[in-house]
């Protein structure tokens, strides 16, 4: 290795280190908050809410590395242009391709090693993830209900309550039941509360439909008891189901819902987002580097600034083209590589304008 390319290098791993870190602290308290049903209302212990926080630790590293990344280039070449160290360089007849050539080589690497947690090391931290929630879902007497959302029973009901009192009343309930041979039935009540791991209805009405829609028949009641038995699954963080498989699964998945004529924009984006998030370190270097050296003479802090800006609009970007992607809007690839791609377009006109000086 040159002593050029040693030099550069030896300027990324500092701040590298000090990103991952920082995104990290930002993010654990995000966590948390994800986690609040289980933490305050579920009565989660300290050691399974440590274990949570650990078990997500892989895939928030997979997201700090382009983060941390972008966020090192742009220190170590606007530290170097702001000292003429850069400026040298090119006097010396060094290209600018030549000086970004290492920092490029490196974010590779970073890619790839992103890319290895994101593939092995993820998928198994997240399958822990939902054996913590079903040890903690089974020692819990009364699972926590959430207001106006469905949830799923394990015995082939769905659940909606509109309103949880503090006294733990249940009001205007509405159960949709697939436990008997036939047609759903559609359970209506004014109310409810718990009698011990029951569910008491009060003042409903069960209604049963035929195959043409029509109710079939009708029968209120005063109370009716229901066991109810709540999918762990429930209780999971959103964006986990993808990236509790790897690489092959996704695909064997995808093309089962092929073979079946299911729909298949989203897991083809989250298949294409299995390549395209880890290699964002490189999209991101790509961009990094010569916007550090136009605006190094404003000082280091817009370096800061500049990472801040630059992964907000990589992660929007990410998340509006993905949601485009899941309802096939756009093609499932650009679902999922349109961030990379515009970072790509930016930082290669960038490097040719700035060679061109």
């Amino acid at each position: 290795m040159k002593i050029l390319d040693q030099y550069i290098l030896k300027e990324l791993v500092s701040p590298f280190i000090f990103g991952i870190l920082g995104f990290l602290i930002v993010m654990l308290p995000a966590l948390m908050f994800n986690l609040t049903d289980l933490i305050i209302r579920a009565g989660a212990s300290v050691q399974s809410v440590g274990k949570l926080l650990m078990f997500n630790l892989p895939y928030l590293t997979v997201l700090a590395f382009p983060v941390a990344f972008l966020f090192a280039t742009l220190l170590a070449i606007g530290r170097m242009s702001k000292d003429f160290e850069i400026i040298a360089m090119r006097s010396a007849g060094v290209s600018m391709k030549r000086i970004i050539t290492p920092i490029m080589i490196t974010s590779f690497f970073v890619s790839a090693a992103a890319f290895a947690v994101n593939e092995f090391v993820v998928p198994m931290a997240n399958k822990r993830i939902n054996q913590t929630i079903q040890e903690i879902v089974k020692n819990l007497s009364k699972p926590a209900i959430k207001e106006n959302t469905f949830f799923q029973g394990t015995e082939g009901r769905w659940f909606y309550v509109k309103e949880v009192r503090k006294n733990g009343l249940m009001k205007d309930i509405f159960i949709f039941d697939k436990t008997k041979e036939g047609l759903p039935q559609v359970i209506q009540a004014d109310q409810a509360h718990w009698i011990g791991n029951v569910w008491r209805l009060e003042f409903g009405t069960n209604y049963k439909y035929d195959r043409d829609g029509y109710i079939d028949y009708e029968v209120a009641f005063k109370t009716m008891d229901i066991q109810l038995t709540l999918n762990t699954a429930d209780l999971i963080p959103e964006g986990l189901n993808a990236q509790e498989m790897s690489t092959k699964q996704l695909s064997g998945q995808l093309s089962d819902l092929k073979k079946t004529g299911g729909p298949t924009n989203q897991v083809e984006v989250q298949l294409y987002k299995k390549w395209a998030l880890p290699l964002a370190s490189f999209f991101a270097a790509l961009i990094a580097a010569p916007l550090g050296l136009i605006f190094s003479r404003m000082g280091g802090y817009v370096g800061v600034a500049f990472s801040i800006i630059l992964v907000f609009v990589y992660y929007v970007t990410l998340q509006i083209s993905e949601a485009l992607g899941n309802f096939g809007k756009i093609p499932p690839f650009f679902g999922a590589w349109t961030s990379n791609l515009v970072f790509l377009v930016v930082g290669c006109v960038l490097i040719w304008r700035m060679d061109r000086r």
